[in-house]
């Protein structure tokens, strides 16, 4: 059972990405989504969590909560862009 599995639906996603968007839904946002394939819901919370700059460098490295996978790898599938939606909402 992979973190994916436990993936809470993207209604819940959705209310988790609308905490960061009054802060963070900006030019960085919007420059680090086009490194993850255009998905700016996740690139807002990154920015939230961790700045735009390591973000980029976050995303080409292989993370144990991802199954040692690239989180940039993660954005190919959605059964993975699930597993990297979970990991974000775990993040502290």
């Amino acid at each position: 059972m992979g973190l994916e599995d436990e993936y809470v639906g993207d209604a819940d996603w959705q209310n988790f990405v609308q905490v960061y968007e009054e802060d963070y839904l900006n030019d960085d946002a919007r420059e680090l989504a086009k490194a993850m394939d255009d998905n700016l819901d996740m690139a807002v919370v990154l920015c939230g969590k961790m700045g735009r700059e390591r973000a980029l460098q976050w995303l080409e490295r292989s993370v144990p909560a991802l199954g040692d996978k690239r989180p940039a790898d993660c954005l190919k599938t959605p059964k993975l862009i699930k597993r990297l939606r979970m990991t974000l909402m775990s993040m502290p």
